[in-house]
């Protein structure tokens, strides 16, 4: 049998590891990743190996020649350009003449092979990938199958309600010489995307097979150090390049190490290194061929490469000095750190957590450095939740930090284009504002700036002036009232599909945004007049006149800073007599409660950004949120054409209702995208527009001349029940796959998360994106059969995390 290994990986996500060397070659316990991997293939009787390169093909040709050294035989093929996962197979392809076995160059995994080529020969599949289970399932392909092992569903990269089990892909498959027949040679083609999904159209046979063992993809900096500290452990089956000269303690050849030296366990030290007297090497230290350790330094879970040196009383925890860099006597390096090839840190320097290094710069003596040199660090999570960017002002969200994730998204659109720009009424919101300006102006993108508004203004602006994108900053409610959001928009005031959020994220995370000349730097214009232009437009889509003729008494409490310039002139337009209330922290039972006092037809508390309501009926009934989203959804009935799309999570109702109408209604994902995208109409988007439904809801009064009680009562019975469990993210894929395990047989819908239909009703699964939780959501015919159907599933949840925790 034959392989390829997959050695073409840039490993941005591990720069400044990777600014010189190639993935497959960033050493873990001074060896190439490439190595280990070669091993296991020898190790399982495959010695002919293809090895398909495109970024630094050199160092890895170099460094393995033609494999004789390592009792294979190795043949490179290089593409010119990026022809994807497959189509860098495909170009090995005539070395490829029996079955063989596909494996990443920059993976670390101890999997039994052999077993996996068995079961494939076994099912006789014509592809056959190699999973395994992990606890985030986000950055991997999600696969399920049915009870013989084959394929039925897959998923690149999915949300968490798309999330169905936490069994993924690993990029292990075999395969048979026939796939080439499915696609051209010298094509961008891809396994994940474009392949698998080609062989499951056609039923051809795709299995499976379920690996146990070890596996990493050393994906960031954190799962790097992570995985030597595996190794060292003994979590993972490989040979370690050196003699165990204390229990836990691996020497290489060579190695010179003082007689004072205090170890501790685990810990390794590479061929040639030299330890000076008293140097303390702590756990997990890495400390790789030709280091010079000084007298008096410290080491401790730190990752040296070769001909790094620490200096005397130098100490380094936690971090990761590459290839020649130095640390000179009395420095610290924290936790975390990275130091780039040839970089130098001065004496009695510090480099704080996390700072990153890139190759051959140099710290002054006595420095404290607290950000990146030259270019920033990435965060540790993604940067974007529900919402868009969100963080806590002062801490991981400051002008710096705004400034430098606009230069990343500039970098992204074209040069003297134009973005709209806005914020809320708070000063802090100007600011981050006035600084993402900036670093949009730095990447040479002119601005189009709206001042104070709400996101729906904001969303309405760039479909309005026809801006490329739109950004609006704004504070997020009580009692996160210190964390603000950076909300993105297209050019439709869409929120930006997830492929843009990873594209943002990735260009901030490799930290090459783009820097332009002088004269190509863009420039900002302020734009007045938007909120009036909204007005004007939402005015114009409702029959002002049966309003108007009705005179209609409205309880009204809102943020007055935000929409100072549209709400007084909507309601005056209206001829509307409004009692006002103070919107900050004003309840909804006490709108409720003045509507009672006032006999007024109708209350309405509108959150901060104007993006939710609260309505109260003219008898004082608060009108329940899951009611408000189905008038939501007869307000669109009304008013648009062709199919309606509604979210999975909107109560089952909606489907009679659209029969009413001769209107086909279409379940669509939960995410803001994909509801405003489902509602959209000439730069509104009804389901987060709180001022668009009110309008319309006094427009569906006059015009019905009935009261907001008849209007809510006219609405079919139904009960909707939500809860949320706690569920910590590392359990999230288990319990999805769990659950689909114990389902299986019975009507489901995976749209997003998990819908199980039950007789009358169903309940839906649907792992939040921004919290640890699970949202579980019932819809029956009573209010006691959906609180029996959230409380079954929330224990089921329960349930499979208690027994993930014992096994």
């Amino acid at each position: 049998m034959k392989a390829v290994i997959m050695a073409g990986g840039k490993g941005t996500r591990l720069r400044p590891l990777t600014c010189n060397t190639p993935k497959p070659m960033v050493p873990l316990l001074d060896r190439p990743v490439m190595e280990y991997t070669i091993e296991l293939l020898k190790k399982h009787g495959i010695t002919d190996i293809a090895v398909t390169m495109q970024y630094l093909p050199e160092v890895i040709r170099n460094y393995f020649g033609d494999g004789s050294e390592y009792g294979v035989r190795l043949r490179y093929f290089e593409e010119d350009s990026p022809l994807g996962t497959a189509g860098s197979v495909k170009n090995a392809e005539m070395f490829l003449d029996e079955t063989f076995i596909v494996i990443s160059g920059d993976a670390l995994t101890d999997f039994d092979l052999s077993a996996a080529i068995a079961y494939h020969r076994d099912r006789k599949a014509l592809a056959t990938l190699v999973l395994t289970h992990v606890e985030s399932p986000l950055e991997y392909g999600v696969v399920m199958t049915d009870d013989s092992g084959k394929v039925i569903r897959f998923l690149e990269k999915p949300s968490w309600g798309e999330v169905f089990s936490d069994a993924v892909n690993t990029g292990i498959y075999i395969l048979e010489k026939e796939v080439f027949e499915l696609y051209g040679s010298g094509v961008e083609y891809d396994f994940s995307k474009d392949l698998f999904p080609l062989l499951m159209e056609r039923g051809l046979p795709l299995y499976a097979y379920a690996a146990e063992g070890y596996w990493s993809d050393i994906g960031n900096l954190e799962q790097y150090r992570q995985t030597q500290i595996d190794m060292l452990d003994g979590i993972v089956q490989v040979r370690i390049a050196g003699t165990e000269v204390l229990p836990r303690v691996w020497v290489g050849e060579q190695a010179d190490i003082a007689a004072n030296i205090r170890f501790a366990a685990p810990a390794f030290i590479g061929r040639g290194a030299v330890l000076e007297d008293y140097a303390d090497i702590g756990e997990y230290s890495v400390i790789g061929s030709g280091c010079l350790v000084k007298q008096q330094a410290r080491t401790e879970r730190a990752v040296l490469w070769s001909h790094a040196s620490v200096g005397r009383r130098a100490e380094i925890c936690g971090a990761t000095l590459c290839r020649n860099a130095s640390i000179e006597s009395d420095a610290f390096v924290a936790e975390g750190a990275v130091i780039g090839d040839s970089s130098r840190v001065g004496s009695k320097s510090v480099v704080t957590p996390d700072v990153m290094v890139w190759p051959q710069k140099t710290i002054e003596p006595y420095a404290h450095v607290t950000d990146s040199i030259v270019w920033t660090r990435s965060r540790s999570k993604a940067l974007f939740g529900q919402w868009g960017v969100k963080g806590t002002w002062g801490a991981d969200l400051t002008t710096t930090f705004a400034a430098r994730l606009a230069l990343a998204y500039g970098s992204l659109l074209k040069i003297g284009c134009k973005v709209g720009l806005s914020h809320d009424a708070t000063p802090t919101a100007a600011l981050i504002a006035g600084a993402f300006a900036s670093g949009l102006h730095a990447s040479g993108i002119d601005t189009d700036g709206y001042g104070t508004a709400t996101s729906s203004v904001a969303r309405f602006a760039c479909w309005d002036a026809g801006n490329v994108a739109g950004v609006h900053v704004r504070q997020c409610p009580l009692p996160e009232e210190d964390a603000f959001v950076i909300e993105f928009y297209d050019d439709r005031g869409l929120p930006v599909s997830k492929a843009v959020e990873r594209k943002i994220e990735n260009a901030y995370a490799q930290e090459d945004s783009r820097r332009v000349k002088h004269n190509q730097l863009g420039s900002g214009r302020e734009v007045s007049g938007i909120a009036a232009r909204y007005c004007e437009r939402l005015l114009s889509r409702v029959d002002r006149s049966a309003i108007c003729g009705r005179g209609y008494s409205i309880v009204l409490a809102y943020e007055y800073r935000n929409m100072r310039g549209i709400i007084p002139e909507l309601l005056e337009a209206l001829d509307c007599a409004v009692i006002h209330l103070n919107g900050h922290g004003v309840t909804r039972e006490e709108v409720a409660q003045m509507v009672k006092l006032s006999r007024s037809d109708i209350g309405v508390l509108l959150d901060a950004d104007g993006q939710n309501l609260t309505v109260v009926t003219e008898e004082g009934q608060i009108v329940d949120e899951s009611v408000l989203s189905v008038l939501q959804i007869v307000l669109q009935l009304q008013q648009q054409e062709g199919e309606l799309y509604v979210p999975v999570h909107v109560p089952g109702i909606v489907e009679g209702l659209g029969a009413r109408y001769d209107r086909k209604v279409i379940r669509t994902k939960a995410d803001r995208r994909s509801v405003m995208e489902g509602c959209q109409t000439d730069g509104f988007h009804p389901a987060f527009d709180g001022l668009y439904i009110f309008v319309h809801l006094l427009e569906q009064l006059a015009q019905q001349d009935c009261d907001l009680s008849e209007l809510v009562g006219a609405i079919p019975s139904f009960s909707m029940m939500r809860r949320s469990v706690d569920c910590p993210w590392q359990d999230k894929g288990k319990v999805m796959r769990c659950l689909m395990e114990e389902i299986e047989g019975k009507r489901v819908e995976l749209i997003d998360g998990i819908k199980v239909f039950h007789e009358g009703g169903w309940t839906l699964i649907l792992p939040d994106s921004d919290e640890p939780v699970v949202q579980v959501y019932a819809h029956a015919v009573s209010r006691q059969k959906a609180e029996e159907l959230a409380y079954m599933y929330m224990r089921k949840i329960e349930d499979y995390r208690r027994r993930q925790s014992v096994s």
